[in-house]
């Protein structure tokens, strides 16, 4: 297996990158796509930006792809910053309801007498 760091991850478009740390045995550095369906079969819920991953990879359709996947060590501060932006996130949805069953609440009430 190969190791290599999170180059970057998008959980909503479900795929991302690593950049290996060593060549492979045809010497290629290139980086590696990792899908989603490769963190689900492996059991992991997300990847954060610089983490250290172990992975074995394929050739599909002249690329490099991930077939399976290890986190060796997940990088803190990406991970704290991840889960400070989903917090953020869920404030704003939460007020935004908040706003609308207020107005929704209201109705057009206040301009019959």
């Amino acid at each position: 297996m190969r190791q290599g760091k999170v180059k970057w991850y998008n959980g909503k478009k479900c795929f991302g990158f690593i950049t290996p740390d060593a060549p492979n045995a045809d010497g290629n550095m290139d980086d590696v796509f990792v899908h989603s369906s490769a963190l689900k079969e492996a059991g992991i819920r997300f990847l954060n930006e610089n983490d250290i991953v172990e992975f074995e990879e394929e050739v599909r359709g002249d690329k490099l792809s991930v077939t399976t996947i290890k986190v060796i060590q997940r990088d803190e501060e990406s991970a704290r910053r991840f889960h400070e932006r989903r917090a953020e996130h869920r404030r704003s949805t939460e007020e935004r309801k908040a706003r609308t069953e207020r107005s929704e609440r209201r109705g057009f009430a206040f301009w019959k007498k």
